[in-house]
């Protein structure tokens, strides 16, 4: 599962490459005709898209809007996008504070109302919910050892299967990975001090 959240000083990334990344379709048609009257001049119809105009959404459409919209009634602040298993994370970033990337396997998983899917749906809104309180913490640690010469492009945390998490962040051109924030922030450190 690809299960990641992430960030930058602005935003935070979870993501993959966004050459990569699903996007639905919207299918309808459109019905603009005219009716002839008042001596033959043309008269729009009252509905300019007439009766029959109408969206269709395609399923996975509708699976991703699900699952957008039950994480963004929880996390106001995040912007939800899919990636695939060899997407560049660090590439996808949306307009609000946190990004939260899913693979289409945990977008499926989200959308589902399948009872013997209950606990596995759980299990992984915990790791969400677990990831978000995390990354604030882990906001804070960066911005206090770094200072404005210091340039962070992203950071965030990456939760696999299990919820095990590891932290990376990639600062000043170079990048770094931990099993805890204070490693991540260790190494950092260890790196400036050269």
């Amino acid at each position: 599962m690809a299960n990641n959240i992430g960030g930058s000083i602005g935003q935070l990334f979870r993501g993959n490459d966004p050459g990569n990344i699903k996007t639905g379709k919207v299918a309808g048609k459109v019905n603009t005709s005219s009716k002839a009257g008042n001596g033959g001049k043309l008269q729009k119809a009252a509905n300019p898209f007439g009766e029959s105009a109408k969206v269709e959404l395609s399923p996975e459409v509708e699976m991703y809007g699900k699952v957008v919209d039950l994480l963004q009634k929880k996390y106001d602040n995040a912007d939800v996008f899919v990636a695939g298993p060899g997407d560049d994370l660090s590439q996808i970033g949306g307009d609000l504070e946190y990004s939260i990337i899913l693979s289409e396997d945990e977008m499926k998983l989200l959308a589902s109302d399948d009872p013997k899917d209950k606990e596995a749906k759980d299990k992984l809104m915990g790791q969400i919910d677990d990831a978000m309180k995390t990354i604030s913490d882990m906001s804070d640690k960066i911005g206090g050892s770094t200072d404005e010469q210091d340039e962070i492009s992203n950071f965030g945390i990456r939760t696999d299967k299990n919820g095990v998490m590891n932290f990376f962040a990639d600062i000043n051109g170079g990048s770094f990975k931990a099993d805890t924030v204070d490693d991540l922030i260790k190494n950092f450190m260890a790196s400036k001090a050269k």
